[in-house]
């Protein structure tokens, strides 16, 4: 078991369903990023049961293409976002390095995820205890090569603490800024492929882009506009196959046009709250994608 890239086939992801997702607020000062709170400012009207449906899709997605589900248990109203598993940390070849939140609201998740972890013998390698660090920051370049984005969620401090607990693992780390209203790095950036990824290359740093043409990689362009709309906040599934969702139009065509199979479940309700599906989806266990030569 365990994750050493974002493209080798998927073997094993976990999920939460949204049992106490929170799909409306009081005022907009409860909201927690600015895609969610674009959505309150509008009015508009999100369905609990409709988010319920919505996961189930993606479940049916992902069973169909032969990956293995873990369900951690949704536990109370007090975690409303405890669905969006893949901020809990990330996965490597040793096991699970729990994160670090930022938000109040998202910080019990960190203990429900090792109680999970403990109690399925899932390894834990490490955990981020000074600093904030996310999972949708944090982003496999290549078997060598991590980015770790610094915008709303992720500090320098918690990026030191990853530096720490990966020792040993021979991995370039990239620290990546880029505007905090983005909220997390999978939201301007995802490898899709050998070589090839989804960028907003208008709003992530002209050093980030150099790695990436110098790693000789097919960057397909996203618009600040596309981005903001959770278009580039897809999953690869490994071998050619990428879970996006129904909504993602535009993208999924260029994505079929490039030769992939798109898996498109219908996810709006998670678009409104600023999440796709990578943001649901926390990889567990990955093949091994063919070693990337930097020159």
């Amino acid at each position: 078991m365990g994750v050493s890239n974002e493209n080798g086939k998927l073997r094993k992801v976990l999920l939460c369903k949204p049992d106490y997702l929170k799909c409306k607020w009081d005022s907009v000062d409860e909201t927690i990023n600015e895609i969610m709170r674009n959505t309150a400012l509008k009015g508009k009207v999100l369905k609990l049961e409709d988010a319920k449906k919505q996961h189930q899709e993606l479940s049916e997605a992902l069973k169909s293409a032969g990956v293995e589900l873990l369900y951690i248990d949704s536990l109370n109203k007090s975690l409303p976002y405890q669905c969006y598993t893949r901020d809990i940390g990330t996965s490597t070849e040793r096991g699970v390095l729990l994160g670090r939140f930022k938000e109040p609201i998202r910080q019990g998740e960190t203990n429900s995820a090792e109680e999970f972890f403990i109690k399925k013998e899932i390894p834990i390698f490490g955990k981020i205890k000074k600093g904030v660090l996310e999972g949708g920051d944090i982003h496999y370049v290549d078997n060598e090569t991590i980015a770790i984005g610094i915008g709303a969620r992720t500090t320098k401090e918690g990026i030191q603490e990853f530096k720490k607990n990966m020792k040993g693992l021979n991995l370039q780390i990239i620290p990546v800024e880029f505007p905090s209203k983005y909220l997390h790095l999978d939201v301007l950036f995802a490898v899709i492929g050998e070589r090839t990824c989804l960028a907003c290359v208008e709003e992530l740093p002209d050093s980030f882009i150099k790695v990436l043409r110098d790693k000789k990689f097919k960057i397909i362009k996203v618009s600040k506009n596309e981005a903001m709309n959770l278009n580039n906040n897809v999953l690869s599934l490994g071998e050619e196959r990428i879970l996006s969702f129904k909504e993602n139009g535009k993208i999924n065509s260029k994505l079929k046009a490039l030769g992939f199979e798109v898996f498109i479940p219908s996810l709006s309700v998670f678009n409104k709250l600023g999440g796709g599906p990578r943001c649901l989806t926390f990889p567990l266990e990955r093949e091994e994608s063919i070693k990337l030569l930097s020159h």
